[in-house]
């Protein structure tokens, strides 16, 4: 009965769309009738190639597995972390084994330059006749040893990889136009800069129009670049230059400082240029977007503004930690970290999650980002002189993280929550948290 009424659905709007768009309509309809049935015949005829695979597994393994290039942090990290594995030769099959990859055929590229560079590292093939035999590869018994899974599922880079291994690097001419274009912007030889990666909502809006996607369950992670320019003419400064980043952007990021540079709306901004700042940088401020994963690759230093709190990076001393105001919404009053984690919030990757727990996620004040990157600055600069006080506050944060992780059963929620089996998310507690909120909030460790 489900099944004939959603056949039936299906032809009124096929009948609905053809009277809308007339000869035009009936011409798109057949072509996608046309691309339907090829599809259709390549997905029965990979079962030959799937059946040769099969038989061929004894002695040799063939994985295919297509490449997501239409997530430019997925492009960067899934691919850079399967890189690193193969080349460190870890996580690998015990027997010879021929790779065969290509970029997924209904994803656009948002990032050329990104593409270029892995172009030069990784063979990539056409997807017409490998993504029907990975499809159908997953129908047939003993596919899981067919495929990559870290090129299908987020991982985590706990163990470093990128420190030991620098996945993408740049050829002689692209590092001298980098340098080029840095000096348009004003930069000399050896200056330093800060690149601002803020999440909002236009990016989003014009990879998928909202008239087709309601982009709301996002707005958690959204920040207000205006809270950010404090922490700009502090850096200025001690001597950095700093580039808004995006690619576009809800608001400007007006200032008189020449150091402060507002690249979202350069008429300079290129796909080159935006890896080829996030590769160069002394540090990345970031509130939790793709573009982050560049600087992470090239070993950057990380100030990350995240939420949910549970996401954060903690595998990695280089990165400093940061965290809405988590207020409850009952009594007004500021929630610590236990009680975030334990209403929950912790692992909250939905806008209405939080509305639902009656949790209202308040943004970090001006002075609070302008801290957080100054006690950056300052551990890239020369060692911070933390004090005793300031390293037991560190230690008890650490804890208590750990401790909530592992009570919340962290794993299984988010498998739950992206049904794509376990991340290892965390391992070793190795970031810190802004000291200076540690400091200023010592109930919030509770």
């Amino acid at each position: 009965m489900i099944k004939a009424l959603k056949i039936s659905q299906f032809a009124n709007k096929q009948i609905k769309d053809i009277k809308l768009q007339g000869v035009q309509g009936v011409i798109k309809k057949f072509l996608l009738l046309i691309k339907y049935l090829i599809r259709f015949l390549l997905n029965i005829l990979s079962l030959i190639p799937c059946l040769i695979i099969r038989l061929l597994s004894p002695w040799i393994i063939i994985r295919i597995e297509r490449i997501s290039s239409g997530n430019f942090g997925d492009f960067v990290w899934m691919t850079s972390m399967y890189y690193c594995k193969k080349k460190l030769k870890i996580d690998q099959p015990k027997k010879f084994f021929i790779d065969l990859l290509y970029l997924h055929p209904q994803s656009k590229n948002y990032n050329r330059q990104i593409k270029k560079m892995w172009k030069r590292k990784i063979r990539i093939y056409s997807s017409f006749f490998l993504d029907p035999i990975r499809t159908v590869n997953r129908l047939i018994p003993g596919w899981r040893n067919h495929i990559i899974t870290n090129l299908s599922v987020q991982e985590r880079d706990i163990n470093n990889l990128f420190e030991k291994y620098k996945p993408l690097d740049f050829l002689r001419d692209e590092e001298i136009k980098g340098k080029k274009i840095l000096n348009q912007f004003g930069l000399k030889e050896h200056d330093k800069f800060v690149c601002f990666a803020v999440r909002d909502g236009a990016y989003q809006k014009k990879k998928i129009s909202s008239t087709e996607r309601n982009w709301s369950y996002h707005d958690f992670r959204h920040t207000d670049i205006n809270n950010f320019m404090l922490a700009a003419e502090d850096l200025t400064k001690r001597g950095y230059f700093v580039f808004r980043m995006g690619v576009i952007a809800e608001k400007k990021f007006i200032s008189k400082n020449p150091k402060i540079i507002d690249y979202a709306n350069s008429n300079l901004r290129s796909d080159f240029m935006d890896v080829y700042l996030g590769a160069h940088c002394s540090f990345c401020l970031s509130t939790g977007y793709g573009f982050e994963d560049v600087p992470i690759i090239f070993g950057k230093p990380i100030a990350h503004m995240i939420q949910p709190l549970g996401n954060a990076y903690t595998h990695n001393e280089k990165y400093l930690i940061l965290t809405k105001h988590h207020i409850n919404k009952k009594d007004k009053r500021e929630m610590s970290l236990s009680e975030i984690f334990s209403s929950g919030a912790g692992f909250f990757f939905q806008t209405q999650d939080f509305e639902k727990a009656g949790i209202e996620l308040k943004n970090n004040t001006p002075e609070e980002i302008r801290d957080l990157v100054l006690e950056m600055a300052k551990n890239i600069e020369f060692k911070n002189n933390y004090t005793i006080e300031d390293e037991e506050l560190q230690n008890k944060f650490k804890s208590l993280y750990l401790i909530n992780i592992e009570k919340a059963n962290f794993h299984e929620i988010i498998k739950d929550e992206f049904a794509n089996g376990k991340r290892n998310f965390h391992k070793e507690i190795k970031s810190r948290y802004s000291i200076k909120f540690l400091n200023d909030n010592k109930k919030w460790l509770n």
